[in-house]
């Protein structure tokens, strides 16, 4: 302990040499452990060897949190890497209970993100049930912060996918994330998110595609009651539509389209919506029905059956939709 704790790699090597049973984990009097003394002396080769020998363990020490501290601060990156599996749960920052790999996502710090998720971080990491303050203070949504604070088992992908952040978010996703996770108490995956929070780029990332709104969209107009299929900045489709009714208002915003369903039966009014294609996962979407020169739908756009046929079949899920 007292080579480790000097630095002295010689007299740490003669021990080592004559000691078969060396304990990484074994604490002085004092509540020291051989990896705190070790960090104490300031030796690279000795901090490295009691890092390699510590056996598994599920939670984080004060001893191998500060040498995962260490080891970012230089981007050492095998002692990041090994470090991260020695240890079942995600690293946190010292006094804290949301992950170093979240915190990352949240605060847009790209390096310390990839040097996490390169050295094995879990791209399922699940944020705790209850968040730091100054972590929720750097969530720029609302709605965000609400699905933090009042479900649970939010994992990293949600929070990319919540806040927009798509490079973060396809990254977790090719190294392996689960996009179809879902939250415990309201079942909310991160599609879900992405699109209750409005963020269109994410939730074509987690729906596997869907075109450029410059290559191909839909602009609503809520004024005119009228609907346009819009390629490469030009319409070339036009039809009047119905929207919602007084008491009844639809929507406005940027939606995508994430799933379209040829028979669909509404369960909330019991009613027939034939080429069904919801928006942003929520209550509402555009389906063939009784269209009148003024708004009289309970939300929904509804379209000449024509219409919807030709929107049903041409245009993707994925397909961002203006409604304004």
């Amino acid at each position: 302990m007292a080579a480790a704790m000097h630095g002295n790699l010689a007299m740490f090597q003669l021990l080592l040499a004559g000691s078969a049973n060396l304990h990484a984990e074994a604490q002085t009097k004092d509540g020291q452990d051989l990896l705190g003394s070790a960090l104490d002396g300031g030796n690279p080769e000795i901090i490295k060897t009691v890092i390699q020998r510590l056996p598994p363990m599920t939670q984080w020490k004060s001893s191998t949190r500060r040498a995962l501290n260490a080891a970012l601060q230089v981007a050492n990156k095998d002692e990041i890497r090994t470090l991260l599996r020695k240890h079942s749960e995600p690293p946190a920052p010292e006094g804290r209970n949301v992950p170093f790999l979240a915190y990352s996502i949240a605060a847009n710090n790209s390096s310390l993100f990839s040097t996490l998720l390169e050295c094995g971080a879990d791209p399922n990491t699940v944020l705790p049930s209850r968040c730091d303050k100054d972590f929720l203070a750097l969530l720029s949504s609302k709605a965000l912060r609400s699905y933090l604070e009042e479900d649970r088992s939010l994992s990293v992908v949600m929070l990319a996918a919540g806040l927009g952040q798509d490079d973060y978010l396809r990254a977790l996703l090719n190294a392996g994330a689960n996009r179809n996770r879902l939250t415990s108490r309201d079942k909310m995956s991160a599609l879900d998110i992405a699109a209750e929070t409005g963020h269109w780029r994410a939730a074509q990332i987690l729906l596997g595609g869907g075109p450029s709104p410059d290559r191909l969209r839909l602009e609503i107009s809520l004024a005119l009651q009228r609907v346009a299929l819009v390629k490469d900045g030009v319409p070339v489709y036009r039809t009047q539509c119905s929207t919602g009714r007084p008491g009844y208002s639809t929507k406005t915003g940027e939606f995508v389209i994430t799933n379209k369903e040829r028979n669909h039966r509404s369960t909330i009014y019991k009613v027939e919506m034939p080429y069904f294609m919801r928006l942003s996962c929520l209550d509402f979407g555009m389906h063939a029905g009784y269209v009148p020169n003024h708004p009289a739908s309970h939300g929904c756009i509804r379209l000449p059956e024509d219409a919807a046929r030709k929107f049903f079949s041409e245009i993707p899920v994925g397909t961002v939709v203006t409604v304004q």
